[in-house]
């Protein structure tokens, strides 16, 4: 099946490789890169926000005003950023199903993963962030979380328990 099947290696995958995480020997910062902490994504090569930058920026510069001369890089200005943990890859094309053009093969970003899957490994759910195996896992996770809390309570209550049985006996020991 496609979803199973090997896609190429995510350096072979993204449109700009130029643009990818690469600290020069002198210190310089990635190819394109502004000093408004904006960096191309490795998709689509439009300038946007990293969210790494943001805290060398004062905070969320999403709600940033806009400075006189201050441009913007497309119709949809600073509502797209690069969240760190995307690999340059920007908050609108990690939600876009690509097609890989030697092999025809359609492939979407997994947040879980942290990479490009088959969009068949997405299963019934196309649009979602993550694929059928993150989404299992994560589901798993939950439901231990849930059980542990639910014992957690369940020993703290039967601790109140007896507290109020000990505080009881006492009370009738001295005749309360």
């Amino acid at each position: 099946k496609t979803k199973d099947c090997a896609i190429p290696d995510f350096h072979q995958l993204v449109n700009f490789p130029d643009y990818l995480n690469k600290v020069k020997a002198n210190g310089s910062e990635t190819p394109g890169a502004t000093s408004s902490g904006k960096r191309p994504c490795v998709m689509c090569g439009k300038h946007r926000v990293c969210s790494a930058s943001t805290a060398n920026l004062g905070g969320n510069v999403m709600r940033r005003p806009k400075k006189s001369g201050e441009e913007e890089d497309d119709e949809e200005g600073d509502s797209h950023i690069i969240p760190r943990q995307n690999k340059g890859l920007c908050t609108a094309c990690d939600v876009t199903v690509w097609v890989y053009v030697e092999s025809g093969l359609e492939i979407k970003w997994c947040k879980g993963c942290k990479n490009f899957r088959p969009w068949a490994a997405f299963g019934d759910k196309g649009l979602a962030t993550k694929c059928v195996r993150c989404r299992d896992r994560q589901r798993e996770k939950y439901a231990l979380q849930k059980d542990e809390l639910r014992q957690r309570r369940l020993r703290q209550n039967s601790k109140d328990e007896k507290k109020v049985e000990g505080h009881h006996e006492i009370a009738a020991a001295k005749g309360l």
